[in-house]
């Protein structure tokens, strides 16, 4: 095999092992939900990765710096392939999260994209 093909095959299953969707979510709670509330809903969060089979790994936390604009909590789900998206999105544990914390939200930010 010559040396182009060569790397531009390593390229390819390099980008194809590598490339994986990040879901970020940046949450802003309304004044008037607790700390306690705050906090559980995060590690509801991370209890999705145990309940959706095409999670591949979850963080969640709170921000330590005032640089956050009142949104003070976020999480990151990465999942395999552009394609879970809307499995994780409509899979049950998902929509019972969104249903229990909706209404402690005041604003939520999504954004999406492979890496």
């Amino acid at each position: 095999m010559d040396a182009e093909l060569e790397t531009h095959i390593s390229f390819l299953t390099y980008t194809n092992t590598i490339m994986k969707l990040t879901h970020i979510v940046i949450a802003k709670f309304k004044p008037e939900i607790s700390e306690e509330t705050r906090q559980e809903a995060c590690n509801d969060v991370l209890k999705l990765k145990d309940q959706i089979p095409n999670i591949l790994s979850c963080t969640a936390g709170k921000t330590f710096t005032d640089r956050s604009k009142g949104y003070e909590w976020g999480w990151v789900v990465e999942l395999e392939k552009k394609e879970d998206l809307p499995v994780y999105a409509e899979h049950a544990a998902h929509q019972a999260f969104l249903q229990k914390y909706k209404p402690t939200f005041e604003d939520l930010i999504a954004l999406d994209y492979m890496c």
